[in-house]
């Protein structure tokens, strides 16, 4: 992607999320300050033009860029997550604790993150040239904080493998590298070729946005202070049994009981028969209405999606483009971005995209193990007898159905 898609990608974020934020009557200390951290962003970026940005060196400024981008979709998420727990107490799986710690840690990390932002533009030599034309406070200047970070977390430096792979294998001072390049140096790393469909389910764990590259601090923030060696492994028995931070933050829902079809839609009235269906088969089904409250639920029942993985006792369904809960804009991609999640993170759980309009745009499913996606009612019903009679095996629902 080019630097100007990178920068018109995150002046699109940030006015989504500012326009949420000012729409919400209670905003907590937390929430003003994102808000402001994300107004500055905003106004630094939006100026820039196409034609300043190509006849300049922006390297180490497109690499601030994408990591401020990928920040910005997470913290969306977390955002999403708090107003969906403020409007219905019965979300009782999401931890009001946890929700408000991932705010602030986005707090924390958009505000190091525009620091960055602000020396990488001075190194450019883009300060001098818009400074009176942001509305912003007076920014620092490169004396006072010219200084780069060092790309990995607190928490990371206790990480000796980890680090010295980054360090020695991608750059100390590299924050993003792509695909491909990322695959080359791992398997050198490793002593070993990594088969490409392993591979697949790490990147889907490590690019959770699909951004197309990896940012370092998905990398740091993957592997906590495991072993990547372990890591590795564990992608490739497909049981990954470290990396979970929910469970101490969790409050995974004890009553729980197989059968249940987790469904995911911004309009759970388009499914009241097929919901009703399944209840009457003795299903329980959990309704929810964003890829974010979805993505939340899944990180607040790990115990139990992990005691059941693979057993086809729990299912899920999602429609392919999702207004999300809340608002702030279109996700046309909210059925791949989901998949993506529980695949990277090793949940084998089978999932299937109900939509109708939107059907042409869900070929990706053939890429993905027990997937498939539809908007023919008969293949749905079926799915959830199959899950209701505890069928395993059926894989007539699997795959793209045009029809």
């Amino acid at each position: 992607m080019e630097v100007l898609s990178v920068v018109s990608a995150v002046c699109v974020l940030c006015k989504a999320i500012m326009t949420w934020v000012d729409e919400r009557e209670e905003r907590n200390t937390t929430i003003r300050e994102i808000s402001s951290i994300i107004t500055q962003i905003h106004s630094i970026l939006s100026p820039l033009s196409d034609e300043e940005l190509r006849r300049r060196e922006q390297t180490h400024l497109t690499e601030s860029i994408r990591q401020v981008a990928d920040t910005l979709r997470r913290t969306q998420d977390h955002l999403l997550v708090w107003s969906y727990k403020r409007s219905r107490r019965i979300a009782a799986f999401i931890n009001p604790a946890k929700v408000i710690k991932d705010l602030r840690r986005d707090a924390e990390v958009l505000d190091r993150q525009l620091m960055i932002l602000l020396t990488s533009i001075s190194v450019a030599g883009y300060i001098r040239e818009h400074s009176r034309s942001l509305q912003t406070d007076p920014m620092p200047s490169c004396s006072e904080k010219a200084v780069l970070p060092e790309n990995m977390s607190p928490a990371m430096s206790d990480n000796t493998e980890a680090r010295e792979f980054w360090n020695d294998y991608i750059g100390a001072k590299i924050v993003f590298v792509p695909i491909d390049l990322f695959y080359t140096r791992l398997c050198t790393w490793y002593n070993a070729t990594i088969d490409r469909r392993v591979f697949a389910k790490i990147t889907m764990r490590l690019d959770e946005y699909d951004s197309g590259g990896i940012l370092s601090h998905n990398f740091w923030n993957a592997l906590g202070q495991g072993s990547l060696k372990q890591f590795i492994e564990e992608y490739k028995q497909d049981l990954l049994v470290s990396y979970e931070d929910a469970a101490a933050l969790s409050t995974e829902d004890e009553n729980l009981k197989t059968p249940v079809l987790v469904w995911i839609d911004d309009n759970p009235s388009n499914n009241q028969y097929e919901v009703a269906y399944a209840t009457q088969m003795g299903v329980s089904v959990i309704q929810l209405t964003s890829t974010a409250v979805a993505k939340a639920w899944v990180q607040a029942n790990t115990a139990f999606l992990r005691a059941n993985n693979g057993t086809s006792r729990v299912r899920f369904i999602s429609d392919n483009h999702r207004w999300e809960k809340n608002s702030m804009d279109l996700n046309p991609s909210a059925g791949e971005t989901f998949l993506r999640f529980l695949r990277g993170r090793l949940f084998e759980a089978p999932v299937l995209i109900y939509t109708y309009e939107s059907l042409p745009s869900t070929q990706y499913v053939d890429q993905f193990r027990m997937a498939g996606s539809t908007r023919n009612i008969d293949i749905c019903i079926q799915y959830i007898t199959d899950l209701a009679t505890g069928r395993s095996g059926d894989n007539l629902w699997t795959g793209y159905h045009p029809i």
